[in-house]
């Protein structure tokens, strides 16, 4: 399908064609509408009178005579993106049927979000780290609750991870609120700043103290995951927590788009059909860089494809918390090297670890060692993470270090359990 700059090319006019029959221009007076529209509120004033210039010229043009619905709201949309690189930029055609709500009440419910509010998953990782899959910004007064329940779910955590890399955005109230816990409530932070130009205003967003403060968590590492995915307000979230040094962000850069919505709907008298104009009337303001993420989008700290991000993250906040003397992520630590990168023993290292250990037995089967409790498991493979330590495939809680004496041979077998408790096994064979 054409776009609308292809269009342009068959006129130079920019007067609006007067239908000549009942049956052409169908929906001129919709066209019309959106590029007055576009021309009084786009963000920018001088791209927002070009863009109206090109959709009026192509009117005008005849190109669009025979559209309507879908394949008109199409056009439109790739002709408005195309000239102004603004991937905010939407036109879509109503449902036919579909009616505006005719009550306040009505109107409130068609707006209002379903729980869980982009919460997708909230839980604890291996080693305490704390993780949250958030696919969207839901509106801020519907979300508090949620928002409160889930810091709760995460306190006490090591490290906390944000999972944005399917966020498509959402409310600047909403980041603003998430963003309040990962600061000391007592002290407001300037996180971003939104000019409107309908209203030729700038609101500033801070983060605030209306939270339960004693779910805050200054001090607790932050990082966020991304992907090309990450749109709009989970970009301003990136955006924010990245510039303040609160936050390591990992993965893809995000899709680039600072630009606030609004939704406006435009009735067609000749069809009987609504369209919805998505037309970006505002664009974020850094207090640090001045500036924001449009078209270039967030960088990550550590660039990785978006399907790699969580265990790239879990692997430096394991590796930080390590070399801090936090001891309880090396069972996580031992588990995602397990994974990823386990160390390949050559078969005579593989032999000195066969043996018989007290209640304990390694044995080597077909190149694998093999491992169990005597008389309490059966075998299973043994995984090494480092020299002369490994753990059992599956098992996330349970690291087994072999000890060797001053000739350098093994002589037992040290159990580290993640319930804070170690045993020991000699050997004796």
């Amino acid at each position: 399908m054409q776009t609308l700059l292809t269009a342009l090319a068959l006129s130079a006019t920019t007067a609006l064609a007067v239908p000549s029959s009942a049956n052409d221009a169908i929906e001129h007076t919709i066209v019309e509408s959106m590029a007055n529209e576009i021309e009084n509120n786009y963000v920018y004033p001088e791209k927002g009178a070009s863009a109206a210039a090109l959709l009026r010229e192509t009117l005008s043009s005849g190109r669009l005579d025979s559209m309507q619905g879908d394949e008109l709201a199409n056009v439109i949309r790739a002709g408005m993106v195309e000239h102004t690189k603004d991937l905010h930029f939407g036109v879509r055609a109503l449902p036919e049927g579909w009616a505006p709500p005719t009550t306040n009440e009505e109107a409130q419910t068609r707006q209002e979000p379903q729980a869980p509010y982009g919460f997708s998953r909230v839980e604890r990782l291996d080693g305490n780290i704390g993780y949250i899959d958030l696919r969207g910004f839901n509106n801020a007064r519907y979300i508090e609750e949620t928002v409160e329940a889930s810091m709760r779910l995460v306190q006490g955590c090591d490290s906390l991870i944000f999972d944005l890399r399917r966020n498509g955005g959402g409310d600047p109230h909403a980041v603003a609120l998430i963003t309040s816990y990962l600061y000391d409530p007592s002290e407001p932070v300037h996180l971003n700043s939104l000019y409107y130009r309908p209203a030729d205003e700038t609101t500033e967003f801070w983060t605030h103290d209306q939270i339960d403060t004693d779910l805050a968590m200054p001090d607790v590492p932050v990082y966020i995951l991304t992907s090309s995915r990450t749109f709009s307000a989970a970009e301003e979230f990136t955006y924010n927590l990245r510039n303040l040094k609160r936050a390591t962000v990992v993965g893809e850069t995000t899709g680039g788009g600072a630009h606030p919505v609004d939704s406006i709907i435009l009735h067609s008298d000749a069809t009987d059909r609504y369209y919805q104009l998505v037309l970006p009337i505002a664009r974020a303001i850094s207090p640090i860089t001045k500036t924001n993420w449009e078209g270039t989008g967030v960088e990550p700290h550590i660039a990785c494809d978006a399907d790699e991000a969580l265990d790239q993250a879990l692997m430096d906040a394991y590796a930080k918390l390590d070399s801090a003397g936090n001891r309880s992520v090396r069972f996580g630590l031992a588990a995602l090297t397990a994974r990823l990168s386990p160390v390949q023993l050559s078969e005579a290292s593989k032999l000195e670890y066969a043996g018989s250990y007290t209640d304990r037995e390694v044995k080597l089967v077909d190149g694998v060692l093999m491992y169990r409790r005597i008389g309490v498991s059966d075998f299973n493979p043994l995984i090494c993470v480092e020299k002369d330590t490994f753990v059992i495939e599956g098992v996330s809680d349970f690291i087994m270090e072999f000890d060797r004496n001053e000739l350098g041979s093994i002589v037992a077998i040290n159990g580290i359990y993640g319930q804070h408790h170690t045993d020991r096994s000699d050997r004796d064979d």
